[in-house]
């Protein structure tokens, strides 16, 4: 169910507008754990095989701050370029194009 707030579907505004996006790094996990995600990122540092992710990619709504969309950014170089398409089609698209596009957390 939608408040009067979150009705923004038929809106044409850019979804900017209504939406954000950021990078927030995850939380690293301690003891073994810790340590066995600490060696598959250097391994696959090292062997170029990908790391495992550094951050999660958090759009939310403007007007709540309720999250809408959570994604595993990747590395830094794969962060940086998912969060600017990101808010390119935030910027380019309306609240549901964007979602439709990019799916959403119901």
């Amino acid at each position: 169910m939608h408040s009067h707030g979150d009705d923004d579907s038929a809106s044409t505004e850019p979804a900017s507008l209504h939406l954000t996006a950021e990078l927030r790094p995850r939380e690293r996990p301690g003891g073994i754990r810790g340590l066995v995600h600490t060696v598959a990122y250097l391994a696959g540092t090292a062997l170029s095989l990908g790391s495992p992710s550094v951050a999660d990619i958090i759009v939310v709504r403007t007007s709540t701050g309720n999250e809408v969309l959570r994604s595993s950014a990747g590395d830094l170089v794969e962060a940086d370029t998912l969060l600017q398409q990101i808010r390119r089609d935030l910027d380019e698209m309306t609240v549901s194009e964007f979602l439709g596009e990019w799916g959403h957390i119901s």
